[in-house]
C-alpha cells in the first residue's frame, strides 16, 4: 500500500477469525505503525499518544529498537517486522536469524511484549519466483532460532500477503490461490499449521472499489446499509466486502487441505487523501470528516487525518 495514500497510522485489526460471515470475534485493535513520512512523532510521544487511545496492538515494519525501549513495561502487543531484503541470507544461513534475533529481539523481550515476527511483507505480489521460494526457509530458519533461545511458544512466525494471491474471490466459497503460487502456498501453510502460527492478509477493499466503482456500491466497502450480496453456494449474506474478502482467503486456503490455519488481517484502511486516479477517498464521500467505519458490530470508527489517529466509540 503507497505510504502517500493512507496516512502515518493505518488502521490494524488483529482479529481472531473464525468465519466472519458470521460475526467477528475480536482480540483488539492496533494500528501499524510506519515510519517513512516527515515530521513525525518521536517514539516516546507516540507511546503516550496510543496509550491514551488504549490501543493495546501495533505491528511494525522493522524492529526499531527506538520505538521498541518507548514502549517497555507498557501493555501493548508488538508484531515486529523482518524485512524482504533479509530473506535470501536467512533461508540459506540460519546463523543469520539467530544474529538478528539476538541484536533485535533479544534485548527488548524482557520488557517489551513481542508477539510476533512478520517475515517478509507480500511478497507474493513482487512476482519475483526466487525471493517467493527464499520466504518458507526464512520463516523456518527464524522459527529454529526462536525455540533455540526458548522464544518459540512465546512469539509466533508469520508473514504477511496481499490479497493478490487469490485467483478467484467472488463468490465467497469459490475463493482459490492463482495457479503459479499454489506450489509454494502448499507448504507454507503445512508449516503455518505445524506450528499454529496464523496467515496474515493485507485487506484493502477500497482497491477493490477504486477498480470498479460503478460495479462495487461505496456503503459495501464503508460498513454502512447496503442490501449486500448472498453467496449462491452458502447463502451466507454479507452485508460488507471485508468479511466476504477474508471467507474468500479461509476457502482458497481449504483447497490446499487446512481447515486448521488461522487468519488475521495485518493490514487494513481507507484513505482520507489519495492520488489523482484514486476516486473514492474518504473525503469524497458521504462519510463526514474522514471517518471510516470499520467494524460496524464495535461501534468502531477510525478517522485519519493528517497523521493523527483518532478513535471513537469503542
Amino acid at each position: 500500500m503507497a505510504s502517500h495514500s493512507l496516512s502515518f497510522f493505518r488502521v490494524l485489526l488483529l482479529l481472531f477469525l473464525t468465519t466472519l460471515s458470521e460475526r467477528i470475534k475480536g482480540q483488539g485493535v492496533g494500528i501499524n505503525y510506519g515510519q517513512i513520512a516527515n515530521n513525525l512523532p518521536s517514539p516516546a510521544r507516540v507511546a503516550v499518544l496510543l496509550r491514551s487511545l488504549n490501543i493495546t496492538r501495533v505491528k511494525l515494519y522493522d524492529a526499531d529498537p527506538n520505538v521498541l525501549f518507548s514502549f517497555s513495561n507498557s501493555q501493548v502487543d508488538f508484531m515486529i517486522g523482518l524485512g524482504n531484503e533479509y530473506l535470501q541470507n536467512m533461508s540459506t544461513d540460519p546463523t543469520k536469524a539467530q544474529a538478528w534475533l539476538q541484536q533485535r529481539l533479544e534485548p527488548h523481550i524482557s520488557k517489551t511484549r513481542i508477539t510476533s515476527i512478520v517475515v517478509g511483507n507480500e511478497i507474493f505480489k513482487t512476482n519475483d519466483h526466487v525471493l517467493i521460494g527464499n520466504l518458507l526457509p526464512a520463516m523456518k530458519s527464524v522459527y529454529a532460532a526462536l525455540t533455540n533461545l526458548g522464544l518459540e511458544k512465546q512469539v509466533a512466525v508469520t508473514s504477511a500477503h496481499s490479497l493478490d494471491i487469490l485467483q478467484t474471490s467472488y463468490p465467497p466459497s469459490s475463493g482459490s490461490f492463482k495457479e503459479e503460487f499454489i506450489q509454494y502456498l502448499e507448504p507454507l501453510l503445512d508449516f503455518h499449521s505445524q506450528i499454529k502460527s496464523p496467515f496474515l492478509i493485507n485487506a484493502y477493499p477500497f482497491f477493490a472499489y477504486k477498480d470498479s466503482p460503478k460495479e462495487v456500491p461505496l456503503e459495501y466497502v464503508l460498513f454502512e446499509p447496503n442490501p449486500g450480496m448472498v453467496d449462491p453456494n452458502t447463502n451466507l449474506h454479507y452485508d460488507n466486502m471485508l468479511f466476504a474478502q477474508v471467507d474468500a482467503l479461509y476457502s482458497a486456503i481449504k483447497t490446499l487441505g487446512h481447515t486448521d490455519v488461522e487468519v488475521r488481517i495485518s493490514e487494513t484502511g481507507w484513505p482520507s487523501k489519495g492520488d489523482e486516479n484514486e476516486i473514492g477517498h474518504v473525503s469524497g464521500s458521504g462519510v463526514e470528516g474522514g471517518e471510516v467505519n470499520l467494524a460496524k458490530e464495535g461501534q468502531l470508527t477510525i478517522t485519519e487525518k493528517g497523521g493523527d489517529l483518532d478513535v471513537a466509540g469503542l
